[in-house]
């Protein structure tokens, strides 16, 4: 299971998350990725539907088996990430 949070540098609320994220890399199961896409033009917005950033996409097998987008000024609330793996760890 990859568990990969998109996100760009010129996002604060990706600014903050990703440390919180990152502090809870022994709690997730699978592997944690960080794609950049600060630029605009990369295609992973358009291929992984991206439309906010962080946006949290879990994939397994290489399928998409959950996500969680971030919420507009406030990004991903630590609830959030409390669900995100409690539903993994599921």
């Amino acid at each position: 299971m990859y568990v990969v949070c998109f996100g760009a540098t010129w996002c604060p609320p990706t600014r903050r998350f990703i440390p919180k994220l990152v502090a809870e890399r022994g709690k997730l199961p699978g592997t944690l990725a960080i794609a950049d896409i600060t630029d605009l033009k990369d295609p992973l917005w358009d291929t992984f539907r991206i439309k906010i950033t962080p946006s949290i996409v879990v994939f397994r097998d290489g399928v998409v088996q959950m996500r969680v987008d971030g919420k507009r000024i406030f990004g991903i609330t630590g609830s959030a990430l409390t669900r995100l793996e409690q539903a993994l760890q599921a």
